[in-house]
């Protein structure tokens, strides 16, 4: 194979940045792409792509690009003081302090870190005063379909679905036909439960960008969440012929299926494994899809030297430090140390009772949420993703710290309860009861009985070893569960894990419902009716069918929460104790804690 042109890859990053002078983001991005196609460390290209993010008003997707441009080019402060920017406008108490560590190391000069302190200073205006301004901005210019355009962008930022999904309509109707607004257009009426309209979003930025394979592989995810996998096939077959290159459509369609040992997608990997010309975020998806079908044919003795690799990649894009979590840990604990939550009450609060489902990712909480979701009262919400980052708000002292629980008054403590009711009905109107499945909800148990005191909490077990394979074989979205692609570290933050709700039972006794996930395999309608009675529900026969139960699943499990209960997952562990050790060290006696033998 050819090395990359250098004058071939110095031209595709001339044009990018004519195209992006002149506003064609789209175009920028497609060169950019080819650009870290052939070397996915060039900082410049990385550079841009999180300017080009940052124009679209995706910060958290531009602070990604900026770490990584950084990573490849420590000394160059413009790209510091751009990832401040990002950082700043998300507003993420976790990451701000992450990257004023790296700052730090990299070892800016003086007034290089006092200006990155300056940007990270939050915007003097409130997400709500954005939104008033956007909206001003957008009724001011009826006629112009760029203004709905940011208005859309900053209302599915605030997961106001529904809203954003009108406003991106108009935007198109006043001739906005870029392939990227009708995905936009899309996400927001996904996000507001209108599926087939999505769909059909989906269709249209198809139509736009026929020739883009992100657009068809967008629209097949959605099949594929929907349940119709063949069609989903389809659409990821349309974009690998588009980019044979990207290990990613691979990845997604073995997701939604079982391979057979002579499914000709297997040898199909494997020779674009041994490409030498793949770029690491494409080796690392296809080393994710070939472990998968390793596992899917059993040739067990092959998973691992894909799984390894696929695992390192990831956490070479997305480095972590386990240190960050164990802060974390400390600083909820202590936050919530002083608190007497068997005396406290507040007055004013919320009579709103939704069903929190928490736990670890991969041990079985959708499951357990699709069960409580099967009952006639109830609409699943799947992850709304909203408690945490709220109460983290709340907590924050503007220094990155937290102020103790202690310090809260009444009327705080009840607005975030009514904070998220509001939320919760904007994102499914009319429900009578909801369920989130958001996996970080367990972190302030505490606060959400303090602010909703008729919520319900469930907390998911599983054998912690189950577990973490599990999280280790599978990919979340790219920047977040950044613990996850690393043995040893998946082993310390599942001890963390278990310390917290070992520090909710004794602060909360009786404040949520546990299950484990071995014993509703095991026994299902017992637990099934004491997981229901918990939820503050009578019982109902249909929630023991749950895998009939007609609702987009967007998780990781997909597939398995549309069939009948099944055993085979326990104890997969034992089969790869070897390949597991440095989890299993890791863990020490956190097996006991939350294992079974």
């Amino acid at each position: 194979m050819q090395p990359p042109d250098p004058a071939q890859i110095a031209r595709l990053y001339r044009e990018a940045l004519a195209r992006q002078s002149a506003g064609d983001l789209d175009g920028a991005e497609a060169r950019l792409r080819d650009v870290l196609a052939a070397r996915p460390r060039q900082a410049e290209a990385l550079f841009q792509m999180g300017r080009i993010a940052m124009t679209r008003g995706a910060p958290k997707r531009a602070a990604q690009h900026f770490e990584r441009a950084a990573e490849a080019q420590p000394a160059e402060p413009a790209i510091w003081l751009a990832w401040a920017q990002a950082l700043a406008a998300l507003a993420d108490r976790t990451r701000i302090r992450s990257f004023q560590r790296k700052a730090k190391a990299a070892r800016l000069p003086a007034p290089v870190l006092a200006r990155l302190q300056e940007a990270l200073a939050p915007p003097a205006a409130t997400p709500a005063q954005t939104l008033d301004a956007l909206r001003r901005a957008a009724q001011a210019l009826p006629d112009a379909a760029e203004p709905q355009v940011r208005l859309g962008q900053a209302l599915l930022r605030a997961k106001d679905f529904a809203a954003a999904a009108d406003v991106f309509g108009r935007a198109i109707a006043l001739g906005d036909n870029r392939a990227e607004t009708h995905t936009a257009h899309a996400r927001a009426l996904d996000g507001s439960g209108q599926t087939e309209a999505a769909l059909a979003a989906h269709d249209r930025a198809v139509s736009a960008a026929p020739d883009r394979p992100e657009t068809h592989g967008r629209r097949a995810i959605l099949l594929q969440q929907m349940g119709r996998f063949d069609e989903a096939d389809a659409g990821f077959r349309r974009a690998i012929a588009l980019n044979p290159r990207d290990g990613e459509p691979y990845r997604l369609m073995v997701k939604g299926r079982k391979l057979a040992p002579d499914d000709p997608l297997i040898a199909e990997m494997e020779t674009l494994w041994a490409r030498p010309d793949l770029s690491d975020h494409s080796r690392m998806n296809l080393g994710f899809a070939l472990a998968k079908a390793m596992e899917d044919i059993r040739r067990d003795d092959r998973i691992f030297g894909y799984l390894h690799k696929a695992n390192a990649l990831m956490r070479k894009l997305y480095p972590y430090d386990i240190a960050e979590r164990r802060a974390e840990i400390d600083a909820v604990r202590t936050a919530f140390a002083d608190t007497d939550f068997t005396a406290r009450r507040v007055p004013g609060t919320s009579g709103y009772a939704p069903v929190f489902v928490t736990g670890m990712p991969r041990s079985g909480t959708t499951l357990v949420e699709q069960i409580i979701a099967s009952h006639s009262r109830v609409t699943g919400g799947g992850e709304l993703g909203f408690v945490m980052p709220e109460a983290m708000r709340l907590l924050s002292d503007g220094a990155g710290g937290l102020r103790p629980v202690s310090a809260l008054s009444d009327e705080e403590i009840a607005g975030f309860g009514h904070a998220i009711e509001a939320h919760f009905r904007m994102r499914l109107p009319g429900a009578d009861i909801v369920t989130d499945k958001s996996i970080q909800t367990y972190m302030v148990a505490g606060l959400v009985r303090l602010a909703l005191p008729n919520a319900r909490i469930v907390v998911v077990h599983r054998d912690p070893r189950d577990t973490c394979l599990s999280i280790y074989k599978n990919i979340f979205a790219e920047g977040t569960h950044r613990y996850a692609y690393d043995l040893r570290d998946l082993g310390l933050y599942t001890r963390m894990f278990l310390e917290l709700v070992d520090f909710w039972r004794d602060r909360l006794p009786g404040g949520f419902h546990e299950i484990r996930y071995e014993d509703l395999i095991a026994d299902p309608e017992p637990q099934a009716r004491a997981l229901i009675a918990a939820a503050g529900l009578d019982w109902e026969d249909g929630c023991l069918d749950f895998h009939k139960t007609e609702r987009r699943v967007s998780t990781l499990s997909l597939h398995q929460v549309r069939q009948p209960i099944y055993a085979s997952s326990l104890k997969g562990w034992q089969r790869h104790a070897d390949e597991l050790a440095p989890l299993i060290e890791a863990l020490g006696d956190a097996v006991e804690q939350g294992g079974t033998e």
